[in-house]
């Protein structure tokens, strides 16, 4: 018996699949999608996408239309946001389109992190809430959870802590040499600015355990929270001790007062050659007047 040949079977064609993104545009997405999470009302979820001609999109998805003029809002805020981190931004009542990194968007970023580099260096605002305790009592909570709650309640009122965290493992780059150097002053100011900030919640968590171990001895929190303020108060204005070539440029703003971490503050107040410690509206002196010089004065 004869048996006829098997005829060739043609391979099968496989038809070209959607191209795998980019890693660069999966991370531009992760943190366009954190960002526009955290703007986005409670119970909203935000839906993105990458765009076809480059870059991104992204809009309100939930299962009830949301009203046109909320939705225009919606989209602007979370482009003021976006733009914030250095990107070409569009929006309407429909959708958010992300574009390219734009120098404008850039330059406005360094401003941002310049202004906020300045104010971090004031260390008083923060030493104030954090011996408050964050309107919380030791008798209530234990000293352990109380001095957690008094960080995050500092790290919420510097805001560029969650800020910064939503830019983690995104590498920023651009082919164009300017966009470039502006990418790179950008990821300096920003380390600059979370280094301030990381003192900040040092500081705000060794006065709050300070105020709870002077509470245990005496249990009067008044006297704790003065007591753990007074002894903080001299390195806390340890900047204005320190002059000369560390200084801002005559006629800047800042003028000798340099940019101190609280490490160096701390060396500086301990060094008493360096002068007296600016006066403080709390130590200042009260002053005292000769009632009989005041009436022979007249």
């Amino acid at each position: 018996m004869s048996i006829e040949p098997r005829a060739r079977v043609a391979p099968l064609r496989v038809l070209p699949g959607p191209a795998p993104m980019a890693p660069e545009t999966a991370a531009q997405q992760r943190v366009v999608r954190r960002i526009c999470t955290r703007v986005a009302p409670e119970g909203i979820e935000v839906g993105v996408a990458e765009l076809p001609p480059g870059g991104l999109q992204v809009w309100i998805d939930t299962p009830q239309p949301v009203a046109g003029q909320e939705s225009w809002v919606l989209h602007h805020r979370m482009a003021r946001e976006v733009a914030l981190v250095g990107w070409h931004c569009e929006a309407d009542a429909d959708r958010l389109l992300v574009l390219g990194w734009s120098a404008a968007c850039l330059h406005n970023r360094v401003r941002l992190l310049q202004s906020g580099l300045r104010r971090l260096t004031d260390f008083e605002p923060t030493a104030q809430r954090a011996v408050q305790l964050d309107g919380g009592d030791p008798d209530d909570r234990p000293a352990a959870p109380l001095v957690d709650g008094v960080c995050a309640a500092i790290e919420r009122r510097l805001r560029w802590p969650l800020r910064l965290a939503e830019l983690d493992g995104f590498e920023r780059s651009s082919g164009l040499p300017h966009l470039q150097l502006l990418l790179a002053q950008v990821t300096g100011l920003e380390a600059k600015v979370a280094g301030a900030c990381r003192e900040h919640l040092v500081m705000a968590r060794v006065l709050a355990r300070a105020v709870c171990e002077h509470y245990a001895r005496h249990a009067d929190l008044a006297r704790a929270q003065r007591e753990v303020l007074l002894e903080t108060r001299r390195w806390v204005h340890a900047s204005s001790m320190i002059r000369g070539s560390a200084g801002a440029r005559p006629g800047s703003a800042g003028a000798g007062r340099p940019h101190m971490g609280l490490a160096e503050r701390r060396i500086a107040a301990s060094v008493i050659n360096h002068g007296v410690p600016r006066a403080t509206p709390g130590a200042a002196a009260p002053r005292v007047v000769n009632a009989d010089l005041e009436e022979g004065a007249r």
